[in-house]
């Protein structure tokens, strides 16, 4: 395997090692992990999955180069481990901004803002490293499909993101409109 290959597995198992950890943060606080979908159930799941999808494509092909039909330079691997890691520090601070308060869907327990940390810089970091990291999939696994679940994983979550924010402008309030015009939605 090329050292690209062993920098795409090694930087999953340290995002799967991160979110394991922070999984075992909250499931030791009150609350619960899954909250309300914020979009109606089979395009909020189905997003999830189209984007997680994406990554699994990453590493089968970190883990066998041969696969597909298209291969492209080196250096397009290089550029796609690049998006990588990118995306994994940028889902790393959010997760550890989150905290306790990370749910995956709406949360029924009460919660509180977060604006410090990487939640300065962008109102939905965690979205902006995901996406990042399925971009940079596209990259490592140029396909059609892969190209595809990243387009409408991206595009779903765009309409998971505005009808969240609409929930925090209704919990939140005013500190939520003056959070909105300091700080952009993505990037």
């Amino acid at each position: 395997m090329p050292l690209h290959s062993y920098l795409v597995l090694t930087a999953f198992i340290f995002l799967l090692a991160v979110l394991i950890i922070q999984y075992l943060r909250i499931k030791s606080s009150p609350g619960k992990f899954l909250g309300t979908p914020s979009a109606e159930k089979l395009y909020f799941y189905t997003g999830k999955i189209a984007l997680f999808t994406t990554w699994v494509l990453f590493i089968l092909k970190a883990i066998n180069p041969q696969v597909g039909y298209l291969f492209l330079p080196d250096s397009f691997s290089w550029i796609a481990v690049g998006f990588l890691y990118t995306g994994c520090v940028i889902v790393t601070f959010a997760l550890i901004n989150l905290g306790k308060s990370l749910v995956v869907g709406l949360p029924d327990m009460e919660t509180k803002l977060q604006t410090n940390g990487i939640y300065r810089f962008s109102r939905n970091p965690l979205y902006v490293g995901t996406h990042i990291i399925s971009i940079g999939s596209c990259i490592y696994f140029p396909d059609l499909i892969n190209v595809t679940f990243m387009i409408y994983g991206i595009y779903i979550h765009h309409r998971i993101v505005k009808k969240e924010e609409a929930f925090l402008a209704e919990r939140f309030g005013n500190e939520w409109l003056t959070y909105v015009t300091k700080v952009r939605r993505y990037i």
